[in-house]
């Protein structure tokens, strides 16, 4: 379908153009009459009508199976759930592999659990500190001068949605095994998309969750040191050096009594290799109607098992360890306080569920107009949409590619319709039919600060746009000696993965995601909206 092409005042044509006005004018004069019925747009600069649709992002890759490169094995994990009426539900799990501990997995005599806890560190800024609160009564904590204890103030980043919505959350024994190589090629990695099915086994923990910025501190009771389970005879109060917040979830004693402590094949602990195919790690599932989604670093995630047992030692000549009354024997067993901390480590990653019914993105989602465009365009991330956008047709690229301009600078601007909360920082433009970066984002005469795509705002504060210089791409679309093919474009939410990386240049934009940010923008229609998508070019013959 021929594009029509908008007519707008000239600005600035003596800035613009050094020779050729009047052959210039008269030659576009002509095309735009042609093309368009309309007046002609004059020399100088010209705003191109575009169409713009959706596409149904099906999965976004979401593991962390590169080896070779640094940065690509930072995805964040996302875990959660929500509902919105603009984007539809989406809830997230989290799967990982665990390690053995650094110094092994031996247990030693007469083990007994106390408690096992699985611990994923939020993302959290200090924000000052505030009155400590007895969790139990609710009453501020005194301290020995008399004055309220004060303990670090936290704010959650990363977190999405409703904050203060209550979910379930279980954890399972993963029953699939995570390949770190593709078992069709042994010479690549293997990758593992959002929409991938896992077998689950035991369930481990089962529980409502709600975000808790105030997580900072884990109480062991230890209950084993004096032969008496009824009575606790020590806690252990246990914090980060910073005391950022973390998520805790208590996992089955009995499971791990009996497939760690009481397993009686050593071959299983020896190396991380066997025991990611004995225990094949855990899987965190989010289920509810609305809630919260948080980015998590699960590379910094743990699950520790403290547990208590015999230890033989020789004891101080004014001490009496094992409590027979005697001081200073020698090889005298000890109850000892004990943990072992599995690092979620190896293969980490995630699965998603979206279901966009009764949303306003459900129809021109899953029915997109692909011949005139959209009035409102709807973009978000963590397989959620792109948007698709054509630029020139078959005519008009020929006749411009004959007119043998220069493109001193042509942008995309998209802005944002209304008022919204937790939009994306940044987008990504790029070349959807050969799935690479536009010329302008790695080049390194401009770069990705030129290249743009940061969200900009009003003179208010407000957000308002996002805008992509694409001068150098224009210019080689329309460079009649060696032109390079046009290609329609695609919008995407980025994500750090998305940068090119090392001194090779790779031109593949990457299929990972995981912020599930959305932000909706305004389209290419109607005709009279001055903020809806189009191409402005300034160029000179």
């Amino acid at each position: 379908m021929l594009k029509r092409i908008a007519i707008f005042k000239n600005i600035g044509i003596g800035l613009i153009f050094l020779l050729g006005i009047v052959s210039c004018e008269k030659d576009l004069e002509d095309i735009a009459v042609d093309l368009t019925g309309q007046r002609p747009f004059e020399v100088g600069d010209s705003i191109f009508e575009v169409i713009a649709y959706h596409r149904n992002v099906d999965s976004s890759r979401v593991d962390n199976n590169e080896p070779d490169n640094a940065q690509l094995n930072a995805p964040l994990g996302l875990l959660g759930v929500n509902t919105d009426m603009t984007f539809g539900a989406m809830n997230s799990d989290l799967i990982s592999q665990v390690l053995l501990p650094l110094t092994g997995a031996d247990f030693g005599d007469n083990a007994i659990i106390d408690r096992v806890v699985l611990d994923i560190p939020y993302f959290a800024t200090r924000d000052g500190d505030q009155s400590a609160v007895d969790p139990e009564t609710g009453l501020p904590i005194i301290n020995e001068g008399g004055d309220t204890l004060k303990v670090p103030n936290f704010t959650l980043d990363s977190i999405y949605g409703n904050k203060d919505f209550e979910y379930q959350i279980e954890v399972f024994e993963l029953g699939t095994f995570l390949n770190s190589l593709d078992p069709d090629d042994p010479t690549k990695p293997k990758s593992y998309y959002s929409d991938k099915e896992y077998e689950l086994r035991d369930e481990l923990f089962s529980g409502g969750f709600i975000p808790n910025r105030n997580d900072t501190v884990l109480y062991v009771e230890r209950r084993h040191l004096d032969g008496d389970p009824s009575t606790v005879d020590d806690i252990d109060t246990i914090k980060t050096e910073t005391a950022a917040p973390s998520i805790k979830f208590d996992l089955d004693e009995q499971f791990f009594k009996e497939r760690f402590v009481e397993h009686d094949n050593p071959f299983d602990f020896e190396n991380n290799g066997n025991f990611v195919r004995y225990f094949r790690g855990l899987y965190v599932d989010a289920e509810g109607f609305d809630g919260s989604l948080l980015n998590l670093q699960v590379s910094n995630a743990s699950m520790t098992i403290y547990y208590t047992n015999d230890v033989v030692t020789d004891e101080p000549d004014d001490e009496d360890l094992n409590g027979n009354g005697i001081n200073g024997e020698e090889d005298v067993v000890v109850k000892t306080k004990q943990g072992q901390r599995y690092n979620l480590g190896g293969v980490r990653t995630s699965k998603y569920n979206r279901n966009y019914a009764g949303s306003e993105i459900e129809r021109p989602l899953t029915n997109p107009d692909t011949e005139t465009g959209e009035a409102n365009l709807y973009l978000q991330g963590a397989a959620g949409s792109e948007i698709i956008i054509e630029v020139f047709d078959e005519e008009t690229l020929d006749y411009l590619r004959q007119q043998n301009f220069l493109i001193n600078e042509a942008n995309l601007v998209f802005y944002l319709d209304g008022d919204q909360d937790e939009i994306p920082s940044r987008l990504l433009l790029y070349k959807y039919d050969f799935n690479s970066f536009i010329d302008d984002f790695y080049s390194f005469r401009y770069g990705a600060d030129v290249f743009g795509g940061e969200l900009e705002y009003d003179d208010e504060g407000n957000p308002e746009k996002y805008k992509f210089r694409i001068t150098e791409y224009m210019n080689r679309v329309l460079k009649g000696d060696d032109p390079i093919a046009m290609s329609k474009l695609a919008l995407k939410n980025l994500v750090n993965t998305d940068f090119p990386q090392g001194a090779v240049r790779d031109t593949t934009v990457n299929d990972w995601n995981w912020i599930p940010k959305g932000v909706v923008l305004h389209g290419n229609k109607p005709k009279d909206n001055t903020k809806r998508i189009k191409l402005e070019m300034f160029f000179s013959k």
